[in-house]
């Protein structure tokens, strides 16, 4: 049997990949009550694993998703989400849920390459997001992108370009509540 804190982790990421796919957006009120009630869940109920347990893996998805919401590649929205969903599966089963995830959003970018044009263009970006990295490393400082999330998916074509990335992690979420949940 699945445990009850595996099933309302995959809740969430239901809830999150619905309003991601919809708005490109993972709302707060989602998120914050979600990581405050994870917490609040492994430290109290019987069958919780401890409060170090849901903070351990709150920081590791936040942290994890800090970088890549630096460079402009996430939205907060998605970094705050798996933060949420580390209170709830701490950091063992996080981590296939992130791969999972990961690879999911690849094979959903090549698909989307492929059917919408744009191999040159991304191309270009790869380039561009490669010399970010470089110029991190020489100066030390992140350039933050200056396009957020929620600023292109406003317009028509870069949203056709966009990844819902927090219902890509759901996946990897669903297939973690399957693995780790039995």
């Amino acid at each position: 049997m699945v445990p009850i804190f595996c099933l309302i982790a995959c809740l969430i990421a239901i809830a999150a990949s619905i309003t991601d796919i919809w708005r490109f957006k993972v709302y707060n009120a989602l998120t914050f009550p979600a990581m405050g009630l994870g917490i609040l869940y492994h430290a109290m109920a019987p069958e919780g694993k401890g409060a170090v347990y849901a903070i351990s893996g709150l920081a590791l998805g936040l942290g994890l998703l800090l970088i890549p919401y630096m460079f402009g590649i996430v939205g907060a929205g998605d970094a705050k989400f798996v933060a949420a969903v580390g209170t709830w599966l701490g950091t063992q089963p996080l981590w296939p849920s992130l791969v999972v995830g990961a690879l999911v959003s690849g094979i959903y970018a090549i698909v989307i390459l492929l059917t919408r044009g744009g191999v040159r263009r991304a191309w270009l970006n790869l380039q561009l997001t490669l010399m970010s990295f470089v110029t991190l490393g020489r100066s030390g400082v992140i350039a933050i992108q200056n396009e957020t999330v929620q600023q292109a998916a406003q317009t028509a074509e870069r949203r056709n370009r966009l990844i819902p990335f927090s219902a890509m992690i759901g996946i990897g979420v669903f297939y973690s509540t399957i693995t780790y949940g039995q």
